[in-house]
């Protein structure tokens, strides 16, 4: 009996590993955008205690702003730290002797767009007012970056859509504050859309 039963078991398993083992399914094919997009996207360290004229201080005194605009809708992030002397941050990373003390999300203010991208794609500009959020409280912000082109773009189309990127150096300030000084700074600009 124990046999029949350890040779009906596997014949199950086979058979299940057959079913597992066969034809492929293609993957779903991916469609060319339907729309042409234009995008900016800054990434610096701002410096110092924050205090915004509406809504409660932002902690810490060093500061990750990422802020990525296409056709003028935001998205991105403000990430707080606090830092003690000679520590150091980047836009992408943090000495492990610096405190995570919050992090804030941007979104568009109301129908307010931000960023434009240059017919020729060598600048950029995010400049208007958005919204940071984190949990049930707010902040309104304004943004003045403006980025240059540093490379040629890459061109990624596939001959159904068009697609390019370049690297890109902003500059200005973010609800005031000036981009540290010293501190290293990644920038891009992109476009895509249908041939």
């Amino acid at each position: 009996m124990q046999r029949t039963l350890s040779a009906i078991a596997t014949t199950g398993l086979m058979t299940a590993g057959l079913a597992l083992a066969g034809p492929a399914q293609a993957a779903p094919a991916e469609y060319p955008p339907t729309s042409h997009h234009k995008a900016a996207l800054s990434e610096v360290v701002l410096g110092g205690a924050w205090t915004v004229e509406f809504g409660s201080p932002i902690k810490g005194n060093r500061h990750q702003v990422r802020l990525r605009t296409d056709n003028g809708k935001v998205s991105g992030f403000i990430r707080s730290f606090y830092c003690p002397s000679g520590a150091t941050v980047s836009p992408r990373w943090a000495s492990s002797r610096c405190t995570h003390r919050q992090t804030i999300y941007l979104k568009n203010q109301g129908g307010n767009k931000v960023g434009w991208v240059s017919s020729s794609g060598n600048s950029a500009t995010q400049r208007g007012y958005l919204m940071g959020t984190s949990g049930s409280r707010s902040w309104p912000f304004d943004a003045s970056f403006t980025l240059y082109a540093t490379e040629p773009p890459t061109d990624d189309g596939d001959g159904t859509f068009y697609s390019w990127w370049r690297a890109a150096r902003p500059e200005g300030s973010f609800a005031g504050k000036p981009i540290l000084a010293g501190t290293t700074r990644y920038g891009q600009i992109s476009g895509y859309g249908p041939v």
